[in-house]
């Protein structure tokens, strides 16, 4: 075992997404699951004392001679029983009475003690909110993610959890967090139903969402080295290393899982939830200040970035600009998507509002994503700025007025946000954001202002009346 440990909690900034998902699991698996082995053997035990499945053997291996197209009658073997329990073909077959057929000679017979036997099985809630790849439905692609197989299997993912949870929520935030191990858990699924989607089998567990969890962190830490903690059998200890030698060592160790040892292991799982974290977090680093980079670096380099950033505030306050300048894309250049740096550099580029940089940097800081509101009211502060000083006149795009407006209102900034949006109608009465701002003026002053309210759904039922928003508001 080999897993990235390079953060320790921040408990003035805890990491909530990671505990409550470890409480729910733990929740689910006690309230809920823990009498569901009594339950599958009692399921059993009736499935071989009715004799259903001798019934179904039986028809089991017509199946495989009709499916073979072969007149000799396959020979059955101890492993006959369980490759029919998880021939996913054959399975949905049976249910949907095209092996068994109404008319034919048992078929009432098997029909009464199917019946009884689904039933009892449908009590487990395992295996009715489990992951079956070959009757793949939605509410158990996530249902899956919160059962264990035992409390041995719950503890040691929870453990992974929170080791690797601790560190990557911090970096990504809590919303970023759960988006990523949602996805993680999904594409652990998905890939399931297209390699194993022929077998009937449960699949259960947060392992595939955790593997989406380590694939985040070798994207997040890439090249740099972060120490690992790893153990072998009995020896256990904490070595640094680059993170990217994470991905060789983990594909290695589900190659070993899957051809060494006979497990129940879902390794396709576990690649396909690696793989979602892995692309997921990928698609993060596109993203201008998504990832938190300044909190990946270690004391001493939180240090140097200290002085540095000190440094650089020091030469602005003595209104040596182009010198501070200097410094900061410098420190811009080492923390890419850092707003604190960018907040500064906007306010060295106040001094020409007519520069291709004032615009870029207004542009970069009004297109964050408003999480917090520290970030909220750096947007406010920069759309008062460039909407009043930028020269010739502000460089935004609908697209970025109409989401800053949704930001603002989302905030409750709802003068700003009202303003941008009756611009919009005004300058541009065709785009097709408009109806979606005017839904939010409506739903905000419905309980407010009545006589804004009539005016917004007027003009909305007047301009837009084909509008997805205008056909809610009937």
């Amino acid at each position: 075992m080999f897993l990235p440990l390079d953060r320790k909690p921040d408990w003035k900034n805890p990491p909530l997404i990671t505990l409550i998902l470890v409480i729910a699991n733990i929740f689910v698996f006690y309230m809920w699951q823990l009498n569901d082995d009594q339950r599958e053997l009692d399921t059993y035990a009736y499935y071989s004392s009715s004799e259903l499945d001798l019934i179904e053997l039986k028809a089991y291996v017509e199946f495989k001679v009709q499916h073979k197209d072969s007149r000799k009658e396959p020979q059955v073997t101890h492993d006959t029983y369980q490759e029919m329990r998880t021939d996913g073909k054959f399975q949905n077959l049976l249910e949907q009475e095209l092996i068994i057929k109404p008319g034919s000679e048992n078929y009432d017979d098997w029909r009464s003690r199917r019946d009884h036997f689904e039933q009892l099985r449908d009590r487990s809630i395992s295996s009715k909110y489990a992951f079956n790849p070959s009757q793949p439905r939605f509410v158990t692609y996530f249902t899956s993610l919160f059962l264990h197989a035992d409390s041995g299997h719950l503890f040691g993912n929870m453990i992974l959890l929170i080791l690797l949870g601790l560190g990557i929520e911090i970096l990504l935030g809590r919303s970023l967090f759960l988006l990523g191990y949602l996805i993680s858990g999904l594409s652990a699924n998905g890939l399931s139903v297209l390699i194993d989607g022929d077998k009937f089998i449960y699949g259960l567990g947060a392992s595939g969402a955790i593997a989406g969890v380590m694939g985040m962190a070798i994207v997040i830490y890439g090249f740099r080295k972060i120490n690992f903690f790893y153990f072998l059998i009995f020896y256990f200890d904490v070595v640094k290393a680059r993170a990217i030698w994470l991905l060789p060592i983990y594909i290695f160790s589900q190659a070993i899982i899957e051809f060494a040892f006979n497990t129940n292991t879902n390794v396709t799982a576990h690649i396909g939830g690696f793989l979602g974290g892995l692309i997921f977090t990928g698609i993060l680093k596109l993203t201008p200040n998504a990832i938190k980079h300044e909190l990946i670096d270690t004391p001493q380099q939180q240090t140097d970035f200290t002085k540095k950033f000190s440094d650089a505030q020091a030469l602005l306050a003595s209104m040596n600009i182009e010198a501070a300048r200097k410094k900061f894309l410098a420190l811009n250049k080492k923390y890419p998507g850092n707003q604190i740096i960018q907040q500064q550099l906007f306010t060295i580029a106040k001094y020409n509002p007519a520069s291709d940089e004032y615009h870029e940097l207004a542009n970069k800081l009004l297109s964050l994503t408003a999480t917090d509101k520290e970030t909220i009211n750096i947007i406010h502060a920069t759309y008062r700025h460039y909407a009043s000083h930028a020269k010739p006149r502000p460089r935004w795009t609908p697209e970025l007025l109409a989401g800053i407006a949704m930001k603002f209102s989302a905030h409750q900034k709802i003068t700003e946000a009202e303003n941008i949006i009756n611009y919009l109608i005004k300058s541009i009465p065709d785009f097709s954001h408009n109806a979606a701002g005017l839904a939010t003026l409506i739903e905000f002053y419905k309980n407010r202002e009545q006589a804004k309210y009539e005016k917004y759904l007027k003009i909305l039922l007047e301009l837009y009346p084909n509008s997805t928003e205008a056909q809610k508001s009937y």
